[in-house]
């Protein structure tokens, strides 16, 4: 907690004469890619998050002029109101000052495998490996599509997002929808209402065989 909350606040520190901007682009990744090509100015792909929707980021009249162009080939792109271009080198500033307060804490070796956004890859298990990693979060893409498939490799086939709505349940359909021996439970949903989603979730778990085994 104390990790994360110093990653917030040191980017909440970063101040410059452009803090960006960031668009969710509904595209294909590969579109994506061919389209920042032809942007005059500094933007990225911050979140590939799958294989149709990806989240953008860099200078203000970059991610503005990437927002036009899209629009132009026929595919939504909607601006993020965030504080400033996060996953970019705008935010990078933050890195140095988050590594020091991670020298102070304990941090030991996983004791289950962990995806890292990074690299799509599992962690690396030596302390320093790790520190490195969290100090290149801040301001490199998040490989979320990565991430997916090497937790698919690893033999993961069950997937609950915690957390309100349903859109990293929307990515992992996306991504591994292809399998059939899948499974992706959303727990918290205005919509529906906490209670009853969460309860939905639980009788997914169950039917996909995480309920009690007697003794």
């Amino acid at each position: 907690l104390e990790a994360s909350a110093a990653r917030g606040a040191e980017m909440t520190k970063v101040s410059m004469d452009d803090n960006g901007w960031m668009a969710a682009v509904f595209a294909p990744y590969a579109e994506v890619e061919k389209t920042l090509g032809e942007i005059d100015g500094y933007v990225v792909a911050a979140n590939i998050n799958s294989y149709s929707q990806s989240v953008i980021g860099g200078a203000s009249k970059a991610v503005e002029q990437a927002i036009g162009i899209f629009t132009q080939k026929g595919f939504r792109a909607v601006r993020i109101p965030v504080s400033h271009a996060f996953h970019t080198k705008i935010v990078a500033p933050a890195s140095a000052p988050l590594r020091t307060v991670l020298n102070r804490l304990s941090i030991s070796e996983p004791r289950i495998p962990l995806v890292a956004n990074v690299t799509g890859e599992l962690y690396p298990t030596d302390v320093d490996g790790i520190k490195d990693m969290l100090e290149l979060q801040i301001a490199s893409p998040v490989q979320w599509v990565k991430g997916l498939e090497t937790m698919y490799a690893n033999g993961v086939r069950t997937f609950v997002e915690v957390g309100p709505k349903k859109a990293l349940k929307g990515f992992v359909d996306d991504v591994l929808g292809k399998h059939d021996d899948v499974w992706s439970l959303f727990t918290n949903h205005p919509k529906m209402g906490e209670l009853p989603t969460f309860n939905q979730a639980l009788c997914g778990l169950y039917a996909a065989g995480y309920g009690a085994v007697e003794e």
